[in-house]
C-alpha cells in the first residue's frame, strides 16, 4: 500500500502586492496552520517517508513548519514543476516517487491540489469528496491510499481523510 498526503500551503502574505508570487511568504495565520497540520500528521502517525514540494517561499515555509511539528527529519525534494502545477503534473510527480517511500507528502498550490485530489481518488471512504469539490482551503490535507506496491501504479486511490486547520480547532 502507498499513502499520499496532499497538503496545500498555508495562507500567504499579501502585504506587498508588488512582490512576485513565488516569493510571497506565509502570514501569521498560515504559519500557525502549517504547524497545526504537522502536529495533526504526527498525532495520527502519518509520518511521510519523503516530502515533495513546490519551491515557492510559502511552500518551503509550510514544509519547514510541518517538519518541525513532526519532530523528525524527513527528506525533502523541491521540484520546480510543482510550482502552480496542474493535476496532471502532480499525478506524474507522485507516480515518479521512489518506491522505498511508503508515505509521500506533496506540498503545493491550488487549483492543482484540489484537482489532483479528485483525480487520484476513485473511491471515498472518508465521505469527504464533495467537500474537496467545493473547496480545498489553505493548509488543507487530503489523504489518499493506493492499493499498489509501486508509485507508478498509483492511479485510483481511496480518499481516507480530508481535514483543514479550521476543522481541527
Amino acid at each position: 500500500m502507498k499513502r499520499l498526503l496532499l497538503l496545500r500551503h498555508g495562507k500567504s502574505d499579501w502585504q506587498n502586492p508588488e512582490q512576485p508570487d513565488n516569493e510571497r511568504p506565509l502570514n501569521a495565520r498560515g504559519q500557525r496552520a502549517a504547524a497545526l497540520m504537522g502536529a495533526y500528521l504526527r498525532q495520527r502517525g502519518m509520518i511521510p517517508d519523503l516530502i515533495l514540494s513546490s519551491p515557492a517561499v510559502r511552500t518551503r515555509e509550510t514544509v519547514a513548519l510541518v517538519v518541525e511539528a513532526l519532530q523528525r527529519e524527513v527528506p525533502v525534494q523541491f521540484h520546480a514543476d510543482l510550482y502552480m502545477a496542474d493535476a496532471r503534473t502532480i499525478a506524474r510527480t507522485v507516480r515518479a516517487a521512489p518506491d522505498e517511500a511508503r508515505t509521500v507528502l506533496l506540498v503545493g498550490h491550488n487549483p492543482g491540489m484540489q484537482l489532483a485530489a479528485l483525480k487520484l481518488s476513485a473511491s471515498d471512504a472518508a465521505g469527504r469528496r464533495s467537500e474537496i469539490e467545493d473547496k480545498f482551503p489553505t493548509a488543507a490535507l487530503a489523504v489518499i491510499d493506493f492499493d499498489a506496491a509501486r508509485w507508478a501504479d498509483a492511479n485510483a486511490g481511496d480518499l481516507v481523510a480530508f481535514d483543514s486547520p479550521k476543522a481541527l480547532v
